[in-house]
């Protein structure tokens, strides 16, 4: 019987034993698929990249007047008003939504020390180029100042 029971597990086909290198290839460090790295890693990027994204795009819009209304605002500057005064200040108007990014342009457009005193009339729909341009360069009339007359 021993000899019948012999031929009995020859006769099935023995399933082959996987090597230790096949199954490191199906899993990394501690067990774990190769794939779930992979998977976080691509889901960190994608949901990163949508909050930068979404950052990106409210700073955009406030430096380029997206989404504002047409109201004309009056600001006053005075002597004595910092950057850090005027930005705040055209923020309370809202002519801006972040004061800090407007002094950041105003600063890397070399226009921060043009600045003028005096009052303006200022559209919510002016870009922060525009800002800048017409509190240095006087673009906008001033309210409260006399105009020459046309001879």
């Amino acid at each position: 019987m021993d000899e019948n029971a012999e031929n009995q597990q020859e006769s099935f086909p023995q399933e082959p034993q996987e090597s230790n290198e096949s199954k490191k290839k199906r899993t990394g460090k501690n067990g774990v698929s190769s794939l779930v790295p992979a998977i976080v890693w691509l889901t960190t990027i994608f949901f990163g990249g949508m909050v930068l994204g979404n950052l990106l795009w409210l700073l955009v819009a406030d430096v380029l007047a997206f989404g504002r209304g047409d109201i004309t605002v009056e600001v006053t500057i005075s002597e004595n008003d910092t950057l850090k005064d005027i930005s705040k200040n055209l923020e309370r108007q809202g002519l801006i939504s972040y004061p800090g990014l407007f002094r950041l342009y105003a600063k890397f457009t070399g226009n921060a020390e043009k600045i003028r005193p005096g009052t303006y009339a200022l559209s919510t729909r002016y870009d922060y180029h525009a800002l800048v341009k017409a509190l240095s360069a006087g673009t906008v009339q001033r309210i409260g100042q006399a105009q020459p007359l046309p001879s």
